[in-house]
């Protein structure tokens, strides 16, 4: 009997999976075409890898077919299987690397963009320290900066190269304490994973990094913060962690053996030292550190890791999916910065995010009452 290839046995299935998913595809063309605003399904192979097809499929399924998430599932799995396609919002790497397409794409008004955004940013800081709050912000590198080696065709854009440094030297032009973390995480991934393989963010190897980082240029500011003990501790078993491009890939409930293998990791728990808890109790419990922006600081015990580098308690209120000002605004204008003010705001930014097109910037200082 012929020997198959282990690739043969594992995409074989597949083309069955595939068939029926065009069945349903042709099917659906039938009953759009007796339709005025039916869709018209893309018929390339291209459209097909790219993730049109199945997007399509989506559109035009009905809600209430009982099969119809199983088959998008079956088609995006068939995609990735046979092609190494993962849609518009995901590309794949080697090693069992993914990727965030918005990390790749090109803004082309993106340097007056940062420019506006490193004013806005100085204007702040100023506006801040004249409320005795320092700013510290602390920017974040595309994965795919560092990983570049990953990535399918093994270098970083170019047109993106100088995106990261230009963005500090922006910073630092308007006086505002900007934090270079990608130095020591390209540093450290020549060793370990720094982020997560199927996720956007850093992992918790890649969060303690960039928190001590930040420290480290904190402490240079004496601020006089409150010393105060933290341990971090596991907290649970390992398990899986299927990342946020798995779930951009549209494969969350696919098994593994039909999708991108997902990270392993073991949670992780920070707590104030035993003594220092006690003695909060009955002194100054004011929680002098403040730290705002986007999901990375809801990553990999980022939080946590923060606290222990400061060796003092830091006040979380990041928020996922709250792009560069959200989380920000929702802080300065709540009672908890305008009746306490802390001594101290790390800022967490994704480079990219200063690049982006402009949206609330130019309203924004007087939305939170920093022109006041």
């Amino acid at each position: 009997m012929m020997k198959l290839e282990k690739s043969t046995l594992i995409c074989a299935p597949f083309f069955g999976v595939f068939m029926a998913v065009m069945s349903v595809g042709i099917w659906q063309m039938i009953a759009a075409a007796q339709h005025p605003d039916g869709l018209a399904f893309p018929s390339t192979w291209a459209d097909f890898r790219a993730g049109r097809m199945t997007g399509g499929l989506e559109k035009q399924l009905d809600q209430k077919l009982p099969i119809r998430s199983t088959l998008i599932a079956a088609a995006n799995s068939t995609r990735y299987l046979l092609t190494g396609g993962a849609g518009d919002q995901v590309r794949v790497g080697k090693n069992d690397f993914l990727f965030l397409t918005d990390e790749l794409k090109y803004e082309p008004d993106g340097e007056a963009n940062l420019s506006a955004r490193a004013q806005l940013l100085g204007a702040a800081a100023r506006a801040l320290k004249n409320q005795q709050v320092q700013l510290v912000v602390a920017l974040v590198p595309d994965k795919a900066r560092v990983y570049a080696q990953f990535l399918k065709n093994g270098h970083y854009p170019s047109y993106n190269e100088s995106r990261y440094s230009s963005a500090i030297a922006a910073l630092n032009q308007q006086e505002v304490v900007a934090v270079d973390l990608f130095e020591p995480l390209a540093q450290a991934a020549q060793h370990h994973d720094v982020y997560y393989l199927t996720d956007t963010h850093w992992n918790q190897t890649g969060a303690r990094i960039a928190a001590e980082r930040i420290a480290r240029q904190v402490k240079a500011l004496a601020l006089g913060l409150k010393a105060t003990g933290f341990k971090t501790e596991p907290s649970g078993l390992e398990s899986e962690r299927a990342g946020d491009l798995i779930h951009l890939m549209g494969l969350d409930d696919m098994p593994n053996r039909l999708r991108p293998k997902p990270d392993r990791e073991t949670p992780l728990t920070t707590s104030q030292a035993e003594a220092d808890t006690a003695a909060d109790l009955f002194g100054d419990a004011t929680v002098a550190v403040t730290l705002t922006g986007t999901s990375y600081s809801m990553r990999g015990n980022f939080h946590g890791f923060l606290q222990q580098a400061l060796m003092t308690k830091v006040l979380n209120t990041a928020k996922d999916g709250g792009g560069l000002l959200d989380a920000t605004t929702a802080y300065l204008n709540n009672d908890a910065f305008k009746q306490n003010k802390p001594k101290l705001i790390v800022w967490e930014i994704p480079e990219r995010f200063l690049y982006d097109k402009l949206d609330k910037e130019p309203t924004w200082l007087d939305s939170v009452g920093l022109l006041h």
